[in-house]
């Protein structure tokens, strides 16, 4: 290995700082200027450590053990490494790229001020951030850059951010999860933007990724890494086949339905002051289903899921949640939102036991000692360790936050579950194992789901109806099994068409 490649890692250690097993051990990696490297493994493999020691950062609690990194020549852990690095030869989108964007600033003045630490003249900005938007489809209007990021969807804050790390036109660009929270049309164009960049521009980009046909599509080649360790390198087709196997099948079986149903008619929303997002929506989960609610980035899936969950008043219409002298509308024990974003949600000052104790006691009732007890149950239930508990969201991996998540709206004994993008941070066996469980909640249960995907496979494998969002409105709903197989509007065609054309066989070209 050289310094002479633009990036340049060897024998990387980072471990915890009062010792303890290390969460990245001696690895090693270059990576050609025009090259793409595909970085897949397991949640909490140790793959977002991997990327973010290209960027000179380690995560709380973690320290640099051995080794060096070396990107364009430089040291982004030698005194004043990370500052000539970051933003310059290195850019990074993270899973959560919302939590990157400073919640009171508008969209605008976000790209302004990334194009100006670009070099770009004051004069020249607005045609650079139009510029910038185009390339990531997203509009160049008043009313867009106005908006401050939680008035966007996730996909939308995504591709902010992916602007936002293109401005500076950087040598390295470090993509987390690039496609969580994107559904396949925009997630493939985004692949065809990066080919752009990576062709015309000899940008080298490392791209951490659950999806294997990203990764097979996209990537020159891959590493695999498992608990903190490169275990295989080589073309990406390879190293995917080498994971682990499939998760279990669908047990089909359902228990009686013991849970209230929930009903939404006339819903007219928005989650800033402007156009309504929800045009005149409705919809009805039979009590213990599950109904999916399918659609393109910024079709309003996001807003839908907070007005159900009692986050967001609606401008108009109503939401009743149907089990008589139990739940009332926004009764916080009766229904729970799992977020897209589980770092925004959750306390970043709070422990993992802390997360989950609270609702125990407050919705539940249980004393200190039942609580920490079943804290330790619910973790187990959505694969994660007793080890966690003392971790704070900082110090997770984004699947591990996400299961977190998932196990603190549990904690509560929801009878209603609404689920928005819970798979999109989690490797396909962390995903079916979360799926399943989602299903067993269903069936054993008795929770009715309401599940905001752009995974087809999970809604396949766990919906029984299917509603489709495009523009804030219904364009389509049904049963899932027919509106996948058959579907009617030229929106849910394109998204069901979209992911029968893609595949982990379709590889890059040489």
């Amino acid at each position: 290995m050289t310094d002479t490649e633009p990036v340049c890692v060897e024998g990387l250690t980072l471990g915890p700082v009062g010792g303890g097993a290390p969460v990245l051990a001696d690895a090693s990696l270059t990576l050609a200027a025009g090259r793409v490297l595909g970085v897949v493994g397991r949640s909490g493999s140790g793959k977002s450590s991997l990327a973010l020691a290209l960027l000179g950062h380690v995560r709380p609690g973690l320290g640099l053990r051995a080794g060096r990194v070396r990107v364009a020549g430089t040291d982004p852990f030698a005194p004043g490494g990370a500052r000539r690095v970051r933003g310059r030869l290195v850019t990074y989108v993270g899973q959560d790229p919302a939590a990157s964007l400073n919640p009171a600033r508008r969209i605008g003045a976000h790209l302004a001020d990334a194009v100006r630490r670009g070099g770009v003249p004051h004069a020249a900005a607005p045609e650079r951030v139009a510029e910038l938007l185009a390339r990531v489809r997203l509009p160049y209007d008043r009313a867009f850059l106005r908006r401050r990021p939680h008035e966007v969807s996730g996909g939308q804050a995504r591709r902010v951010a992916l602007a936002a790390a293109l401005a500076s036109a950087p040598r390295l660009l470090v993509l987390d999860e690039p496609t969580a929270g994107l559904d396949d049309g925009l997630a493939w164009e985004l692949r065809e933007l990066l080919e752009e960049t990576v062709r015309e521009e000899e940008r080298s980009v490392v791209l951490v990724s659950h999806d294997p046909r990203w990764v097979g599509s996209l990537a020159d080649e891959a590493l695999r890494l498992e608990a903190g360790r490169i275990v295989a390198r080589g073309a990406p087709r390879t190293v995917w086949a080498a994971g682990p196997g499939a998760g279990r099948e669908r047990d089909t079986d359902r228990a009686a339905q013991r849970a209230g149903g929930l009903r939404a008619s006339g819903l007219f929303a928005a989650p800033g002051r402007g156009a309504p997002v929800l045009r005149d929506v409705a919809l009805t989960v039979a009590p213990g289903t599950c109904t999916a609610v399918l659609g393109p980035s910024g079709a309003g899936k996001t807003t839908l899921a907070r007005v159900l969950a009692g986050l967001l008043r609606p401008a108009a219409g109503t939401v009743a949640w149907e089990e008589p002298g139990a739940i009332r509308q926004g009764r916080a024990a009766a229904v729970q939102l799992v977020a897209q974003d589980a770092y925004g949600a959750l306390n970043p000052r709070e422990t993992a036991e802390r997360a989950l104790t609270r609702p125990l006691t407050a919705l539940r009732g249980l004393d200190p000692d039942r609580a920490a007890a079943e804290a330790r149950a619910l973790l187990a239930r959505v694969g994660l360790g007793a080890g966690v508990l003392a971790r704070r969201p900082g110090a997770l991996s984004g699947g591990e936050r996400q299961r977190v998540a998932l196990a603190r709206a549990l904690a509560a004994g929801p009878r209603v579950l609404v689920c928005d993008e819970v798979t999109s941070a989690l490797d396909p066996d962390t995903a079916r194992g979360i799926v399943d469980l989602l299903d067993e909640l269903r069936r054993a249960d008795g929770v009715t789901l309401v599940l905001v995907s752009h995974d087809l496979a999970a809604v396949a494998r766990c919906a029984d109806r299917v509603v489709v969002l495009d523009a804030g409105e219904v364009v389509e709903s049904g049963p899932a099994r027919e509106v996948l197989r058959q579907p009617r509007h030229p929106v849910t065609k394109a998204l069901v068409g979209r992911r029968r054309a893609t595949g982990p066989e379709h590889g890059r070209s040489a």
